[in-house]
């Protein structure tokens, strides 16, 4: 990671269709950014994504002073992989390698918090794009090596992707329709996960979500998960 300098993020940059950076800042962050504002501009990057620690305090004032705005406040969740054995819903395997429109539908609803639907900027379905290609991506096992579906019935109600990040499991998309909750058809498809890893030889996994997605919190804090850490990400447009 860098830290206090720019890095320009090419994925973005091509998927939305304008130049995306991003700036991971430390405590001595604030000695750079009057700089680092200026690198922008020159450069003219339309979007910089800024990572900074809620514990600065000083230093989140100063970029928000700059026009940034807070846009999510990411958690990181983390646990020791374990096995489960006892689920009550049926979680299986998703085989195919094309989404449906009930996949889609599932997984704009894991979107709800994003940061890329928060911000009113984007004006161009960026987030139902975002989702969909990470889907896609998903069940092609081209970011993710299992993607768990949750089924009753005939019906596809919940939906959980999981990949690999530097030597440990890493949970991505995770949705339940709205009508279903409740019944611990979340925690079936974490906890599955979690199996899964344990199985492959994984010691640790981990899962991303917004602090505002309050139930997603709390299920990952039910299904034994501890925070790791949160990141404050501002959104600078040029």
């Amino acid at each position: 990671m860098q830290i206090n300098t720019i890095e320009r993020l090419e994925w973005d940059s091509q998927f939305l269709g304008y130049p995306v950076a991003k700036i991971s800042l430390d405590q001595d962050g604030g000695d750079y950014l009057e700089n680092l504002f200026q690198q922008i501009k020159s450069e003219k990057i339309r979007l910089t994504y800024f990572f900074a620690p809620p514990s600065e305090q000083e230093l989140n004032s100063r970029i928000a002073e700059k026009g940034s705005v807070l846009v999510d406040q990411k958690v990181v969740f983390s646990k020791t992989t374990e096995k489960h054995n006892k689920f009550s819903n049926d979680i299986t395997e998703f085989r195919g390698t094309e989404i449906n429109e009930r996949l889609r539908e599932l997984v704009l609803m894991a979107g709800i918090f994003s940061r890329f639907r928060i911000d009113e900027n984007f004006t161009n379905n960026e987030y139902e794009r975002i989702y969909t290609e990470w889907i896609s991506k998903s069940v092609k096992k081209i970011i993710a090596f299992k993607t768990l579906v949750a089924i009753k019935g005939s019906d596809l109600i919940g939906i959980t992707t999981l990949g690999e990040k530097s030597n440990y499991a890493d949970i991505g998309l995770v949705a339940v329709d709205g009508n279903f909750k409740g019944q611990g058809i979340g925690s079936d498809l974490i906890q599955t996960a979690d199996t899964i890893a344990f199985d492959m030889g994984f010691k640790e996994i981990k899962v991303v979500t917004q602090h505002e997605n309050k139930g997603a919190c709390r299920l990952y804090e039910k299904c034994n998960f501890h925070i790791e850490r949160i990141t404050n990400i501002y959104h600078f447009w040029n």
